[in-house]
């Protein structure tokens, strides 16, 4: 009973997810090629040169607090309080700094617009830290279906604003000031699902046992994303921002879908692995069908994009974006392993590893900034092309330190990649031989779109992938049954 009760919330979950996900990035794309219609290069420049430090500032406000509630079996409500409390008072600070360092962030690139962009990100941490612990009690709670709720119809709101800003010339401000909306929208409903909120109640030593493991998550994350916003800082100084901005699309672009479908997964997993962490069988199982999974689904779409980036591009952007096809279709590359990262160290995590997560985590970004410094000087294609080689020696180191611990190597776990891996190999090969004989690029998205999921729907029955059956019985059950 607990395998099957298991397994019904591992399904709901991903099904609510990609449906939350799917709609979210559906409305989020749409949204996006809008605005890249009615933006310059440059608007997105700006907005990229200050994620890094507005990311890292709702990391230090969360403090890893959220993560340490989710593995935490005997949750309470004066734990939810006592993170609330961590969490306002946390981004009261960080909101201040980032309001203090406006001015010299906005000299160091040379654009003084930036000041005025950080005051307006400094208000969405300030008001957000009043509703992440409803989100956190959702997540924790396994509540997949009012989570994804809330997140469908935030991000839609923030798109009506966005467009309807964009139309009337606001610039740069339709990517900035209609996050806010999403605050209060998302306020209303977490307290018309939950009828809940945390109190001002405060434990010491709830907060000093959570930060023990939290603490550690922390740092690891904000180097992570220190590391991940390296490039944008490094090109928005020596670059120009409208360069900045072409890097800015593509890395949207090619972590669209690598990111929509980790969050997919990562939300599912992290909260059941979690239930099953003592015992190593079930969690290798359960870890193994995710990982084969993840690489079924996303390897070719990734290679798709790859190979159809340029009629992607000018379909939906026009020719205006040009320059930035060749980075796409690098960093697709990149992108296209982001999944099995993210679960091996989601498997870190749930083992309460969080020492050696951080102990990796500057492993892999010290052996990336060397090559970043060694790529800088190429330019900026050969920064992405380095970026790929690190995303190789990542996969090796994380999946080395899986094997130590649930005995799930490098090797067992590319055993399990590589039949999705060459399935997709073989469909791109037949995409862009089929779209050398067109010459319009509408018909070359639109023809290879059709043949590509022709041909993986082919190549999976021909070498009988058990990951096909596997997503046909999720459908067969849990949604023409339930009809």
């Amino acid at each position: 009973m607990a395998n099957d009760s298991l397994r019904q919330k591992t399904l709901s979950g991903i099904i609510w997810g990609f449906f939350e996900k799917f709609s979210t990035q559906l409305v989020t794309f749409i949204v996006g090629i809008i605005l890249a219609r009615l933006l310059s290069p440059s608007d997105y420049g700006l907005v990229a040169m200050v994620t890094v430090f507005v990311t890292i500032s709702g990391v230090i406000v969360d403090s890893g607090f959220s993560s340490a509630l989710i593995r935490k079996k005997d949750r309470t409500d004066l734990d939810y309080s006592t993170v609330f409390d961590i969490n306002v008072g946390m981004s009261v600070i960080m909101a201040s700094l980032l309001c203090l360092c406006a001015p010299l962030i906005a000299s160091y690139f040379r654009q003084p617009i930036i000041t005025k962009i950080l005051y307006f990100d400094a208000l969405y941490i300030f008001l957000g830290s009043f509703i992440s612990v409803q989100g956190t009690k959702l997540y924790a709670d396994l509540q997949f279906k009012a989570r994804s709720t809330i997140n469908v119809i935030n991000s839609f709101a923030q798109g009506i604003v966005s467009i309807a800003m964009a139309i009337t010339g606001c610039g740069v401000w339709s990517l900035i000031v209609p996050k806010i909306i999403t605050i209060f929208s998302g306020a209303i409903l977490y307290w018309h699902y939950q009828h809940w909120f945390p109190g001002y109640k405060f434990s010491k030593k709830s907060a000093v046992e959570m930060f023990a493991f939290g603490s550690k998550l922390l740092i690891s994350t904000i180097i992570n994303v220190v590391y991940q916003n390296l490039y944008p800082i490094v090109i928005g100084k020596k670059f120009s921002s409208s360069d900045l901005g072409f890097y800015s699309k593509s890395s949207s672009f090619s972590s669209l879908p690598a990111t929509t479908f980790t969050n997919v997964i990562g939300s599912v997993a992290f909260p059941v692995l979690s239930s099953i962490q003592n015992d190593k069988e079930r969690l290798a199982n359960a870890y193994r069908k995710m990982l084969r999974i993840s690489a079924y689904i996303l390897f070719p779409i990734m290679i798709s994009l790859a190979v159809l980036a340029r009629p992607f591009v000018v379909v939906l952007i026009t020719e205006k974006w040009l320059p930035c096809v060749i980075m796409l279709q690098i960093l697709c590359f990149d992108m296209m392993w982001y999944p099995i990262h993210a679960l091996n160290l989601n498997l870190l995590q749930v083992s309460g590893r969080s020492e050696l997560f951080l102990k990796l985590e500057i492993i892999k970004k010290a052996i990336g900034i060397s090559v970043l410094a060694i790529t800088i000087k190429y330019g900026i294609l050969w920064m992405c092309v380095g970026s790929v080689f690190c995303s190789l020696i990542a996969l090796f180191i994380n999946t080395y330190y899986t094997g130590k611990l649930i005995n799930l190597g490098w090797g067992t776990q590319m055993k399990d990649l590589i039949p999705s891996l060459m399935v997709s190999v073989f469909m791109g090969i037949g995409i862009y031989l089929i779209d050398l004989a067109l010459s319009n690029d509408y018909a070359k998205l639109f023809t290879g779109i059709l043949a590509g999921i022709v041909l993986y729907y082919t190549f999976s029955r021909l070498f009988h992938l058990k990951e096909l059956a596997f997503l046909q019985e999720i459908i067969k059950n849990n949604i023409i049954h339930r009809k």
